[in-house]
């Protein structure tokens, strides 16, 4: 498969997930205030949400301006990587259905992102295995990837006895992103696509 068809359609599926996560957005009951804010745990699990999956395309987007060709490892591996994320619109609605107050829906997001993390880890690893001039690099984000899958699995029990102290847990992945990274940052980021 080409690269540009590749990346289209990664680029597809994450604009797809982003679109089917606001049209979830639960509207108040009432035109108040007060009904408003108690949705605050569906708002805010949602910005987290969109935070995660916007890091992602980032990082995705990143990873393959370096990549100069696309193997049948890197095919499968990415499409594992866009199955778990296209499963956050589900876990994202199913923990706001219950006002992220439920053990179990709260558990299942931060499950599905410990997937998320480790697709992504996999596919950096099935990219440093196809292009070694790579290699380096994606170890050490394959690394980080575990990092972060780590902090959503503490989320994940977490929320199995306080299902709303889990949000804090999963936010801090795309916070940690948002200023670590060099392409978040504004830094120069390595490879061809600065």
């Amino acid at each position: 498969m080409g690269k540009s068809r590749f990346e289209a359609f990664s680029d597809g599926v994450m604009a797809i997930i982003l679109t089917i996560m606001v049209l979830e957005l639960k509207v108040p009951k009432q035109p108040t205030l007060g009904a408003l804010a108690e949705l605050w745990p569906i708002y805010l699990a949602y910005a987290i949400a969109f935070g995660n999956v916007l890091a992602n395309w980032i990082a995705h987007h990143h990873l393959f301006a370096q990549v100069d060709r696309i193997d049948a490892r890197i095919l499968l591996v990415n499409g594992a990587l866009l199955f778990f994320m296209s499963l956050v619109p589900f876990a994202l609605d199913y923990g706001s259905e219950f006002h992220w107050r439920e053990p179990l829906p709260a558990a299942f997001y931060g499950a599905v992102m410990v997937a998320v993390c480790l697709g992504f880890a996999a596919l950096r690893a099935a990219v440093a295995r196809s292009q070694p001039a790579l290699a380096a690099a994606q170890r050490a984000q394959v690394r980080a990837s575990l990092v972060m899958a780590g902090i959503y699995l503490l989320g994940t029990a977490a929320a199995l006895l306080f299902p709303l102290f889990s949000l804090l847990f999963y936010a801090v992945v795309p916070l940690a992103r948002a200023l670590t990274a060099p392409q978040y940052r504004g830094a120069p980021a390595s490879g061809p696509d600065r």
